[in-house]
This record gives C-alpha cells, sequence and structure tokens, in this order.
C-alpha cells in the first residue's frame, strides 16, 4: 500500500463503530473487501451497505487485502487477534481502552490504532468530517499510512498512545454514557411524574454548550454548588419515596460537586 493509493480494506466486526467507519471510509472511494462478524444478519446488513462481500468465519477472512480493521467490542479484541493468521495487509483495532502491543504479532507488515473518539449507532449513521480520530502505530511508515486515511474522512487526527488514549476513553464514559444514563433518568421521572421529557432538551443543549464556552467548573449552577440544604434535602425525602436508588445518586453526585468547589479553592 503506498501512501497514493487507496488501500482495500476488510473489516472485523459490524457493530456501531464498524458501521459508521465503514460507510465513511465507502463514500469517500475506499474498497470494502469483506465484513466478518459473528452474526450473519449484521455482516449481511453491513456488506451491503458497502458494496463488499461478507463471512461469519474468520478462517474465511480474504488473506490480500491491504488493511484489516478490528471493531469489536473491546473484551474480544484480545481473543479474535489470538485466532487470527498473519496477514499481508496493515491490521489495526478502533479500541479504546485496548492497548496497541494486543496486535505485536502483525509487526512484520505493521499495526496500530485507529480510534474515533464518538458514540455510534447502527441506525443513526454520524458524518465522520469533524470527529476526532486518535492514532498510534509501531513505526512511522504505518502511521503516515494511517493519518492518510484518517486525513480523507475527519479534520481532526491525533497522534496518541495508549496510555493517553484509555484516559480520554474513560473521559468519554462519563461525558457520554453518564450523561445519557442520567438524562435516562430524568426521562423516567418526567414520564412517571407527568410531564414531557422535551422540557429537558433546551436545558441540556445549553449545560453542554455552556461547559465548552466557559469551562465546566465555571458553568456549575444549582443547590449543591449553593450549598442550599433546604433544597438538597427536600429533593432527596422526593427521590427516597420515589427510588431509593436516585435518592443515593443524587447524594454522590452533589456530595462530588462540593467536593470540586473545595479542589479548585
Amino acid at each position: 500500500m503506498s501512501l497514493q493509493s487507496k488501500p482495500n480494506i476488510v473489516f472485523i466486526g459490524a457493530g456501531n463503530l464498524a458501521t459508521n467507519l465503514a460507510i465513511a471510509l465507502f463514500k469517500a472511494d475506499y474498497k470494502i473487501l469483506q465484513v466478518y462478524s459473528r452474526s450473519q444478519e449484521s455482516a449481511v446488513t453491513l456488506s451491503s451497505k458497502v458494496n463488499s462481500t461478507f463471512t461469519t468465519s474468520l478462517k474465511e477472512i480474504i488473506q490480500s487485502a491491504d488493511l484489516y480493521i478490528i471493531s469489536i467490542p473491546d473484551k474480544a479484541v484480545k481473543k479474535v487477534v489470538e485466532q487470527m493468521p498473519l496477514y499481508k495487509g496493515i491490521v489495526v483495532h478502533t479500541s479504546g481502552s485496548t492497548d496497541v502491543s494486543t496486535l505485536s504479532k502483525f509487526g512484520t507488515n505493521g499495526y496500530g490504532v485507529f480510534y474515533p473518539f464518538q458514540t455510534f449507532s447502527k441506525n443513526r449513521i454520524v458524518p465522520f468530517e469533524n470527529i476526532p480520530i486518535c492514532i498510534e502505530a509501531n513505526n512511522n511508515n504505518t502511521y503516515d499510512k494511517l493519518l492518510q486515511i484518517a486525513l480523507s474522512i475527519s479534520k481532526l487526527t491525533i497522534q496518541m498512545d495508549s496510555n493517553a488514549r484509555s484516559w480520554l476513553h474513560l473521559t468519554g464514559v462519563f461525558t457520554n454514557n453518564f450523561t445519557n444514563h442520567l438524562l435516562s433518568l430524568s426521562q423516567q421521572i418526567s414520564q412517571g411524574k407527568g410531564f414531557d421529557f422535551n422540557l429537558l432538551k433546551p436545558l441540556a443543549i445549553e449545560t453542554i454548550q455552556k461547559a465548552f464556552d466557559i469551562n465546566p467548573i465555571n458553568a456549575q449552577t444549582g443547590p449543591a454548588i449553593r450549598f442550599d440544604d433546604d433544597t438538597i434535602k427536600l429533593h432527596i425525602e422526593k427521590l427516597k419515596g420515589y427510588s431509593p436508588e436516585l435518592a443515593d445518586i443524587y447524594k454522590a453526585l452533589t456530595l462530588s460537586i462540593q467536593s470540586s468547589i473545595h479542589k479548585e479553592d
């Protein structure tokens, strides 16, 4: 694979991230040779979207591709890598928390990490132009090739080692997964108490925008930062009758906010 040519690609995985990345590369005129998934339905669905073949057997993966993208759940990467033969092309994974050394058996032809930092769903295809792509490689030649691919679909590319990437992934859990769960809890309360969840949408949007505009610490408002004990106690009592678990979450987050104020002091 030269720096001027576009590599032929095999996707190992057909989940949320794999679907979005494969479609982005396909739209950028990369040839997706094959899609592997343990699920035939997933393999067929993605392969049909990127005009490729598919397989449900690791043993039937095409051996002559230029690039193999392992895009499967983090916990499965090591086990799948152990079952993979040595290919002629570069092998990368898209995991935020898996060390690049997991792919060291592919050292002859190059290996690395190609990590788009975003939340993905199969039924919501997102444009890649503004998605940060974190790249790591075992040598400069491999890095240059991966960088070329990243720049063809995104304006934001970052060279990042495995340790930094694992911390980025961790902050993503706070920013995305935990935030989404808190919104889910708010939705449950709104439905249970008879008001429209969409009333919270302008608040949620402004909260995120303000956090990035003026710094989350400076943007913090509410009873916790004001040490409004009467309101805090009222909220906790209401939640105890509704859901003791939510009362505990409220108390833990209140203490965390108040602790962060003291740390800033």
